[in-house]
């Protein structure tokens, strides 16, 4: 077992990794956890073949651990284990005061050995659409954008907003936004903050006329958010454990109408 900095030739094979476990991934995800964070975009070889992969990344304060992947043929091996242990070090070592990850049902009991803690649940949303995903000239995060987000997550994430935007489109105003990101034939909802249930209610209901297959991820505790959801045909897809490890959070999920990645990395 060799673990070693992720490259770009190793998104490839995680790519197709992924897509045998049913992940949403992209080459736009990685190519930016890999220039934001290469020390902590790792991949275990074994007789040179990549069988493991996680990342890590951070912002601010806090740190994401995610696409923790372990090819099913040498599961059992401990890979998963030292992979995840060696981002955990590598976000610690950094400073961060809090660590957040998302958790299968299965995964979830790993992570609570390993100090985290259940936060909420992440619920995935879908939605079918008559329209096919179209790109459009990005608009620019505003920095009353970068605050309401702050108000949800407790932490500075300038960059995962900027990041997001530069992969399709955003609209809002002082009282919430949401960005809608280009995921192959589909689209992604996701950063979408506001400040109240009505503003995401004005921010959605404008953005669905253009959108066709859409996902977004939401958390549970935000009941606001499930019922404007459910109202506007969308259903459940699957459902995750959101943990951290460390400092508690200043979470506030009544201003996250949509994570910025598949859970991923925030």
């Amino acid at each position: 077992m060799q673990i070693s900095p992720f490259t770009p030739d190793d998104i490839h094979p995680f790519l197709a990794l992924a897509k045998d476990e049913g992940w949403i991934s992209t080459r736009h995800e990685l190519a930016f956890l890999l220039e934001r964070s290469p020390d902590g975009c790792l991949v275990c070889r074994e007789e040179g073949k990549s069988v493991g992969f996680v990342t890590a990344v951070r912002y601010g304060l806090s740190g994401w651990i995610g696409n923790l992947l372990v090819a099913a043929g040498v599961r059992g091996k401990g890979i998963g284990t030292a992979l995840f242990r060696q981002a955990m070090q590598i976000l610690q070592s950094s400073g961060v005061r809090t660590v957040w990850l998302t958790a299968s049902t299965y995964g979830r009991p790993i992570y609570e050995r390993n100090g985290f803690r259940l936060c909420d649940q992440i619920i995935r949303w879908e939605r079918s659409g008559e329209k096919q995903a179209a790109s459009a000239a990005p608009v620019p995060i505003q920095p009353g954008w970068q605050q309401i987000d702050y108000l949800g997550w407790g932490d500075v994430r300038n960059e995962l907003l900027d990041h997001a935007v530069t992969n399709g489109t955003a609209a809002g105003t002082e009282q919430g936004f949401l960005v809608l990101q280009y995921l192959g034939s589909s689209q992604q909802i996701g950063p979408f903050g506001a400040l109240s249930s009505s503003t995401a209610e004005q921010l959605l209901e404008a953005a669905l006329p253009e959108i066709g297959r859409v996902l977004l991820d939401v958390p549970a505790s935000n009941r606001s958010a499930a019922k404007l959801l459910t109202s506007n045909g969308f259903t459940v897809r699957s459902e995750v454990d959101l943990m951290y490890a460390g400092q508690p959070p200043a979470y506030h999920p009544e201003h996250i109408f949509g994570l910025a990645s598949m859970g991923s990395m925030g």
